[in-house]
């Protein structure tokens, strides 16, 4: 069954990353215990200087929804209901639970789905409209820094309505100013936006499944190389041959493999691409330091570790080729294609 995701299972989904279970707690009056691995502590000063410690979910305290809200009579009454002023008792009662809260508008923007009946895979944009009190504006900017960069390449398990697991990615972008601060029945208040887009695929592999790290030393100590992509090739050689019940047709028996790796990354300051780095340049360099070189091996052995689905996979390679990109103004970056070690 397709995946579907509507407003209010995107209204679950980012309350969930913004408060845990905050409103379970509130509503439990304590007896749930309020848990929430994205917030944090802070410290609040007030104009006496004195301060206070708060969870950083707490003190935001948004409470998020979608389509409509609207301030509802939200405790017992102690008076009476005929009374003409009943109504706006109930607003005011209403607005004092309310003066702490900030308020979460989230909306279904767009939905980019995969044309195809058995590939469950789909790209949602929404977006979330905060109204939000001047004072915590700076909080809550914060707040979505830390859960953009938590979520970033990071794969989430997404559970269906149909209780079947979806690969996910979840990218949450910056607070947008959308007008000037105003007075509302909750202080001086302003309206900021974010978008954030959620994509997934079925049953689909993903890059931090696969563990990759590399060897200088024979193999003896292992690094784990910060790469950003990977491309590996098994190349089979083939013979063609006839087929032995139809002789008119040619068939194709593989007689040798090889497997070519190519890996992608920056030129970080570490240890293991340090390395790399010193093989790049004084490999093929005339002078080093102002001494004369003499001829080197160029058969630089590298061990290759992929750990993937409870196996470990070690292989002996020979460097092909090293490239470094460097452009001015950005990063540089690197590559390293290896082949089989062809040397006894």
């Amino acid at each position: 069954m397709k995946t579907t995701f509507t407003s209010e299972d995107l209204k679950n989904l980012i309350e969930q990353i913004f408060n845990g279970n905050l409103r379970q707690s509130l509503a439990s009056k304590g007896s749930v215990s309020y848990i929430n691995e994205n917030s944090e502590e802070i410290i609040l000063v007030d104009e006496d200087n004195q301060q206070t410690k708060r969870d950083l979910a707490e003190y935001l305290n948004v409470y998020f929804y979608n389509w409509k809200e609207r301030l509802v009579d939200t405790g017992e009454r102690f008076r009476d209901a005929d009374s003409k002023y009943a109504f706006f008792e109930d607003w005011v009662e209403s607005l004092n639970g309310s003066m702490d809260k900030s308020y979460a508008l989230v909306e279904k923007m767009d939905e980019e789905v995969v044309a195809s009946p058995d590939i469950d895979s789909a790209a949602i944009l929404a977006k979330v409209t905060f109204i939000v009190q001047s004072n915590k504006i700076a909080n809550l900017d914060y707040y979505v820094t830390k859960l953009r960069n938590s979520y970033l390449g990071k794969v989430q398990d997404i559970q269906n309505a149909y209780g079947e697991m979806r690969k996910s990615f979840l990218t949450i972008g910056t607070l947008i100013y959308e007008q000037e601060p105003f007075m509302s029945p909750l202080g001086e208040t302003m309206v900021v936006s974010l978008n954030f887009r959620l994509s997934y695929l079925n049953d689909a592999a993903v890059f931090s499944d696969t563990k990759i790290e590399l060897s200088l030393d024979n193999g003896v100590n292992f690094e784990e190389m910060p790469i950003t992509k990977a491309t590996m090739q098994d190349i089979f050689s083939v013979d063609p041959v006839p087929t032995m019940h139809r002789p008119d047709l040619t068939g194709a028996i593989a007689t040798t493999l090889s497997m070519t790796k190519a890996l992608t990354f920056y030129d970080y300051n570490k240890s293991l691409t340090n390395a790399l780095d010193e093989l790049f340049w004084s490999l093929p360099a005339y002078m080093i330091d102002g001494v004369l070189t003499t001829p080197r091996e160029v058969n630089v052995p590298v061990y290759l570790r992929v750990t993937k689905n409870g196996h470990t996979y070690i292989y002996k390679d020979v460097i092909e080729q090293m490239e470094k990109a460097m452009t001015n103004n950005d990063f540089n970056v690197c590559s390293l294609s290896l082949k089989t070690w062809g040397k006894v």
